[in-house]
């Protein structure tokens, strides 16, 4: 493989899309820049022990134990007990491709939204359960995307539950704007940010092997 095309495979693991929309929510929920590093290292370490897991043959493997470190550093920036449900549900997300854990895949997704925001603006603020719920259907569009091949894989995701049989191809890119539009709308940033949010989100989308 190419120098390049691996580059742009491990870009791709880090799924830029998604990271922006992290961000804008971290803006969102009046985190200050320690909790932000914080917020977005500790995504970083859960995806790369996600990749670690999982062992993807079409993903090229990070240094084997990056993930401790950059989860050890989102720890000392975020800085909250709040955390330990945060790794307590990347741990369960993590089995999501064993066949009995296919189905939790959402609700882990969004506990993990749910602890980070818990930390900074408190357990029962609106917005925390907001945070939440918003995760948990953007991560059960990412299933109604992948509904053909996770069949194939034998696992047991919500809509394979429901009977669901096609792939619904692009609901998981358009409900993950929809989230960024909310968290960009309680950011209070410029409209025109929304376009180059919007560029980015679009134009890495397709770079994560699936």
């Amino acid at each position: 493989m190419k120098n390049q095309s691996k580059l742009l495979n491990l870009f791709g693991q880090i799924r830029v899309y998604s990271l922006i929309d992290l961000v804008l929510f971290s803006i969102a929920i009046k985190a200050n820049s320690f909790q932000i590093a914080g917020i977005i290292l500790l995504h970083l370490g859960f995806l790369l022990f996600l990749e670690f897991t999982h062992k993807h043959e079409f993903r090229i493997a990070f240094p084997k134990y990056l993930w401790i470190i950059l989860l050890i550093a989102g720890l000392g920036f975020y800085q909250n007990i709040a955390v330990i449900g945060f790794l307590i549900s990347s741990f369960f997300y993590v089995k999501k491709n064993l066949p009995k854990f296919g189905w939790s895949g959402p609700v882990f997704r969004g506990l993990q939204y749910y602890f980070l925001a818990a930390g900074i603006v408190g357990f029962f603020n609106p917005i925390t359960f907001l945070a939440s719920g918003l995760l948990f259907i953007r991560n059960f569009a990412g299933d109604l995307r992948d509904i053909v091949k996770d069949r194939k894989e034998g696992l047991k995701t919500l809509p394979i539950i429901f009977g669901l049989k096609k792939d619904l191809k692009h609901i998981h890119l358009l409900t993950m704007l929809g989230t960024t539009i909310v968290w960009w709308y309680l950011s209070g940033i410029s409209v025109l940010g929304l376009i180059p949010i919007f560029a980015i989100q679009i134009g890495s989308y397709n770079l994560t092997h699936r």
